[in-house]
């Protein structure tokens, strides 16, 4: 009877470690999630309203979340979103953190206004950060992207002619007409760049100049493209001739040097080594350009720099100074504390003026919203860290729990063999009787 009581409290103490054992291997399996972006429909119009959705799936309570949104900031504006959403011109964070969970999903709802046309994807950078509720533990994330089509609305203008087309130095030949697309002009040596004025016949056209900003001597082509409403575009060329002999003449090389006319470029002047740093730190990021009289920064997205900051507050601890980018001095805010961004005062292509946050390391920019934007900013590097590390102490417990696992695992077969051995050995002793 001993003998009995002994095996069935061994099978009992192994039945215990192997539900242990399992509940720890189910344990180690990281839970996984769905995050789908979706809209109401494929394809809007130009100036409709575009909601879309961020669905979560997941397998366990979903807890708290983090990720950044990207969209075309010339194509949609976002409008609005829940309070855990923040950002724009292109890039959108949601940072939401749950205290309660009952439900597997989990909606996200942004909405936006169609401004250009064509295409517009809509994705995220790098891959979300989702937690268990229960856990903590960072789960598995699988993420789906889409594009939405924008097309001209029936009403849309397509008038994409210039009303008024005029250069400083020189004039154009033949006269200005909205009818005729090509034009040519001749400018004095002297003259490097041609200033450009345009305006178009309908308000809602847009307008782009290239080609004037450093002429060459000989014939240059500048190009004003004008796009309609409805996106449909026509381009006006202007042939500029500079006069002055071509470059590579040797007679007379020596005679530009002397008089101060050379169209060498200048060696690199040491005190200006600060300033090159800066453009450098600002190359491929941001360009300026000074067209009929307004600068115009690109971005991503096309600005005009404001220089008149009456009705402006500029916030505390920012002290004003001057960039040279792309040759043209403009004034920026840099603040003491957070040295990596700046701030501009630039009017968007709906006309809005307001401060913009330019980050010159990640080399994006946002509206900026105040102190709380600028500590979001300023801290994702430090919300990464806290990622990584967290990640490392989640790797650190699952390498302790499978060791534990392999310990009891062995601990489970010593028992086994044991109770097996005792059946044997008792079953021999039945039979001697």
């Amino acid at each position: 009877m001993n003998k009995t009581l002994k095996v069935r409290f061994v099978q009992t103490v192994c039945l215990s470690l192997f539900f242990v054992l399992v509940s720890g291997i189910l344990r180690v399996q990281a839970s996984s999630a769905d995050i789908v972006i979706s809209s109401d429909q494929d394809s809007y119009s130009k100036g409709d309203y575009v909601d879309i959705y961020i669905d979560i799936e997941a397998e366990v309570f979903p807890g708290d979340f983090e990720g950044y949104l990207l969209y075309p900031s010339e194509m949609l504006e976002y409008v609005s979103g829940p309070e855990l959403a923040s950002g724009g011109e292109g890039v959108i964070k949601l940072n939401d953190s749950v205290t309660s969970s009952s439900r597997n999903d989990r909606r996200y709802s942004l909405r936006f206004r169609a401004l250009g046309t064509g295409e517009a994807k809509i994705s995220f950078r790098d891959t979300p950060e989702l937690y268990e509720f229960e856990e903590g533990y960072l789960m598995s994330v699988s993420v789906s992207e889409m594009t939405v089509k924008i097309e001209s609305s029936k009403s849309a203008s397509a008038d994409n002619s210039l009303a008024v087309l005029k250069i400083s130095p020189g004039t154009l030949a033949p006269e200005f007409s909205k009818t005729v697309s090509v034009y040519e002009t001749t400018v004095k040596e002297d003259v490097e760049k041609l200033i450009v004025s345009a305006a178009a016949t309908d308000t809602n056209a847009t307008i782009e100049v290239s080609g004037n900003q450093k002429l060459e001597i000989g014939e240059n082509r500048i190009e004003i493209k004008v796009t309609a409403e409805n996106g449909e575009s026509k381009t006006y060329v202007i042939k500029c001739i500079r006069e002055g002999e071509t470059q590579g003449s040797e007679n007379n090389s020596g005679d530009r040097q002397e008089t101060g006319n050379s169209t060498e470029e200048k060696p690199e002047n040491p005190d200006n080594d600060q300033d090159s740093r800066e453009n450098q730190i600002l190359k491929n990021g941001i360009s300026a350009i000074e067209d009929g009289g307004k600068t115009k920064l690109y971005i991503n997205n096309e600005y005009e720099l404001v220089t008149d900051t009456t009705g402006i507050e500029i916030p505390e601890g920012y002290k004003k100074t001057s960039m040279v980018i792309d040759g043209v001095s403009i004034p920026v805010y840099f603040s003491e504390d957070a040295d990596t961004y700046m701030l501009l005062l630039l009017k968007n292509t709906n006309g809005e003026i307001s401060l913009y946050n330019y980050d010159r390391t990640e080399k994006t920019i946002q509206k900026y919203l105040g102190k709380s934007t600028e500590t979001t900013v300023k801290h994702v590097m430090t919300d990464s860290i806290e990622a990584l590390e967290l990640a490392n102490s989640y790797e650190k417990s699952l390498s302790t729990l499978t060791l534990i696992i392999a310990v009891l695992s062995g601990i489970s077969m010593a028992l086994l063999i044991v109770v097996i051995r005792m059946a044997l050995k008792s079953k021999g002793d039945g039979n001697d009787l």
